[in-house]
């Protein structure tokens, strides 16, 4: 296995034990593929609570700057463990737009893992998993019984 950089190792810690390993497996692959053209491949969020999701739903509504998300808090898989972002990087430089991520996004597709980058809302370096009890949901079907099983304390994946 490829190791992994600390800012990843942490925010693979906050994400469901379940789905860890398959991002593991996706976050190798992904950063052997980066590193034979110089980058490397990070994961720069995962779990977030309610409070940090609506600060970001704020940035370009409330707040300045550009939107970053539609989603409110509780209608984020980032707000349950099951969703990362990644990020590209050469050297310390982030690089938010690069050929990369496009490339990256059917390798996170062949490891069962949903890709931001064939939503409406475009979203490339965002990874989310879908349990197998939400096959067939849409999206916000699927968010409402996550909501729902968070709340009778029932693991979301179960």
């Amino acid at each position: 296995m490829t190791k992994l950089d600390e800012r990843s190792e942490r925010h693979l810690a906050t994400l469901h034990p379940a789905i860890q390993p398959r991002i593991v497996a996706f976050l190798s692959a992904a950063k052997s593929l980066a590193a034979a053209r110089g980058l490397d491949v990070r994961i720069i969020s995962g779990l977030r609570s309610y409070a940090e999701q609506d600060a970001l739903y704020s940035k370009g509504r409330t707040l300045p700057g550009p939107r970053v998300t539609n989603a409110r808090a509780g209608f984020s898989n980032h707000n349950f463990g099951l969703a990362i972002d990644i990020g590209i990087f050469r050297a310390k430089e982030y690089l938010p737009d690069h050929a990369l991520y496009r490339e990256l996004g059917p390798l996170g597709e062949s490891l069962g893992l949903e890709w931001g980058g064939r939503w409406k809302f475009n979203d490339e370096p965002h990874y989310q998993f879908r349990p197998g009890w939400a096959l067939g949901m849409t999206e916000a079907e699927m968010l409402t019984a996550l909501r729902a099983r968070v709340a009778k304390k029932v693991d979301i994946l179960a």
